[in-house]
């Protein structure tokens, strides 16, 4: 399994960048970026996109050993010490329940304002 450091490093030096450059880029500092070229801080995800872009690769290649890690380990109730990074399984029944659930809001919220605006509306013709 290859580390996300060594992914990183290996797509940095293809590119031609400097870590210095790519952590411009990236609007991070050296030390921070070096940290993640070393695996002693992972980058959240939304910073992993960033860098699949300015990489030009897909946030897969990035993060498929990790989505497998997730995929094939429990993580009910642990709590590792110094990970700072909440682990979330995307492939999760709850999860996916809630994001639905989410969404069922959502609706509702959009059709009720649009009877509103419907409302607001038919007063002002109404006025006229």
């Amino acid at each position: 399994m290859t580390t996300l450091g060594t992914k990183l490093t290996r797509l940095r030096k293809n590119k031609g960048y400097s870590q210095q450059e790519l952590a411009d880029k990236l609007g991070v500092s050296q030390p921070a970026y070096h940290k993640w070229e070393t695996d002693d801080v992972k980058p959240d995800l939304e910073t992993l996109l960033k860098v699949s872009q300015v990489l030009e690769v897909d946030l897969n290649d990035l993060t498929e050993d990790y989505n497998s890690l997730i995929q094939n380990s429990q993580f009910k109730g642990s709590n590792i010490v110094g990970n700072h990074q909440p682990v979330i399984n995307m492939n999760s029944p709850e999860l996916m329940n809630q994001l639905l659930k989410n969404q069922e809001q959502i609706t509702q919220i959009l059709m009720t304002q649009n009877k509103l605006i419907e409302t607001f509306v038919e007063k002002i013709n109404n006025s006229k």
